[in-house]
């Protein structure tokens, strides 16, 4: 019931979830990770965002025809409130609905304590103070389990996947590395017992999921007038 309500009310943050479950459930296998455990929480780290969906740009777009049009009269501070809202908002969903105790650490660990990027830079082009970056931060905690690790990889790359305009082998190989290394450099692996082998591993596993998901494709021809007239003549004769 609860992932069809994520589905009617931010639609796409469901078809998100669906996508990070299955680059999750990849990497998990590679590493022989708990397959259905990532899954499980891949499917429901996000429920929180049904509560606000027109926050988030990938409802936005669909639910309205527009992009970026609810955070336009913001500040950047109140924006990343309302984006970071969606770990509680979920926990109380999850607890309303008695999900299984485990969905609520990838719920509260998807994001560890992170910055919202994004937010936090528009708030100082704006000449706001360095000294609030605490509002800008999830709450965490660090992700520590691998599963929880995988997903929170997972969801970040999925997410930035979607602004890439090179789907070239170079292109993923960096993107990927440059997504692993920003979670790196900012400690969220360190409460995990996660490997470097894993990391690898996952690595590779993510970039070819990629590779297979924005695979190149064949351009048709535009079909020319002549061409349409020459088939409607044809079925007028038959």
């Amino acid at each position: 019931p609860v992932l069809h309500e994520l589905e009617l009310k931010a639609p796409g943050t469901f078809q998100h979830s669906l996508q990070v479950m299955n680059m999750a459930d990849a990497a998990a296998r590679a590493i022989g990770a708990n397959v259905q455990l990532v899954r499980v929480g891949a499917l429901y780290h996000d429920i929180g965002k049904m509560v606000n969906p027109l926050c988030f740009v990938e409802n936005e777009s669909i639910l309205t025809g527009a992009k970026n049009k609810y955070h336009a009269n913001l500040s950047a501070i109140q924006s990343a409130k309302d984006i970071i809202s969606h770990v509680t908002d979920g926990l109380a969903i999850a607890k309303k609905h008695r999900l299984p105790i485990i969905i609520p650490r990838f719920i509260q660990s998807h994001h560890g304590t992170t910055v919202t990027s994004y937010f936090w830079d528009k708030h100082l082009k704006e000449g706001g103070s360095d000294k609030q970056i605490k509002d800008f931060t999830y709450p965490g905690p660090k992700p520590s389990l691998k599963e929880e690790i995988i997903l929170m990889l997972c969801d970040s790359i999925e997410a930035a996947s979607r602004t890439l305009q090179d789907y070239s082998t170079e292109s993923f190989d960096s993107f990927v590395e440059r997504m692993v290394n920003t979670k790196l450099d900012a400690g969220q692996f360190e409460d995990s017992d996660i490997s470097i082998q894993e990391l690898r591993i996952i690595k590779i596993t993510i970039k070819a999921y990629l590779a297979q998901m924005y695979h190149a494709r064949i351009a048709y021809p535009e079909e020319t007038k002549t061409n349409k007239l020459r088939l409607w003549k044809s079925k007028q004769t038959k």
